[in-house]
């Protein structure tokens, strides 16, 4: 696929609309980003309501392009899929894909901030899946605070997991993929790393690359296991007051 350059692509028409959730989360499909926090009047989120129907739920943190998130769907379509994306090139672009092609209709899009939105949106216990796949490095010292998964983020996932459900991170970076674990080791709901196979999961548009290229990619999962959630060692708040940085992910 080209790159994604410029202003935001065209909205999907109002009919084919149906899998961006912005509209019914911050009451405009064009507000969503970072530091976006949903109307109080569309809490407490339902997701029974946005797909119409009760299935286990799967969550894709910074789905990008959306080549991962839209296989993962079609290989899963007794679950309900939802993926939430920072950027907003990306977030209206998988919508309107999903649109024009009338599917996968079990794939919800959300342009936002996942870091407030994944204790706004999902109750605890409720994810049979998480997946973390190739998270922006956040390279400058100043931009360290925007990387995804901390200590107070693995909090958030440990807690949103159910029992036997699983976190899937992909990463070619080393330096993140061992911030990562160090973040979730820290959680004692979580069990031990176990590496999986590339084919064990859809590729990435990254990951394509980076296999084509020869180079080394970091692919491990987590269980949540059945201790108790044991709450948060960090001030369970949002803080980042960066800019809303519209940029190409690597």
């Amino acid at each position: 696929m080209p790159r994604l350059r410029g202003p935001a692509i065209q909205l999907p028409p109002q009919e084919s609309r149906w899998a961006f959730l912005n509209e019914f989360i911050y009451g405009d499909p064009l507000v969503g980003g970072h530091h976006k926090h949903p109307l109080a009047e569309a809490l407490p989120w339902s997701w029974e309501k946005a797909f119409g129907r009760q299935a286990p739920l799967m969550l894709e943190v910074g789905f990008n392009r959306g080549r991962f998130i839209t296989e993962l769907a079609q290989r899963n379509p007794d679950h309900n899929v939802v993926g939430i994306e920072i950027r907003r090139r990306f977030g209206i672009r998988l919508a309107r894909q999903c649109g024009l092609a009338d599917e996968p209709k079990n794939l919800r899009v959300i342009w936002g901030d996942a870091k407030i939105l994944l204790p706004k949106l999902f109750a605890a216990g409720c994810l049979s899946d998480m997946f973390v796949t190739f998270p922006d490095p956040w390279w400058k010292k100043r931009h360290e605070k925007r990387r995804l998964v901390d200590t107070q983020f693995a909090a958030e996932i440990s807690e949103k997991l159910q029992a036997g459900g699983h976190i899937w991170v992909k990463s070619d970076v080393a330096m993140i993929a061992d911030e990562i674990k160090e973040a979730l080791i820290s959680r004692p709901e979580l069990g031990a790393f176990v590496p999986f196979e590339q084919d064990d999961l859809p590729l990435t548009h990254r990951e394509r690359a980076c296999v084509k290229k020869g180079l080394p990619i970091q692919r491990f999962r987590l269980t949540r296991n059945h201790l108790p959630f044991t709450g948060y060692s960090e001030t369970h708040t949002h803080t980042d007051e960066s800019s809303d940085d519209d940029e190409d992910k690597p």
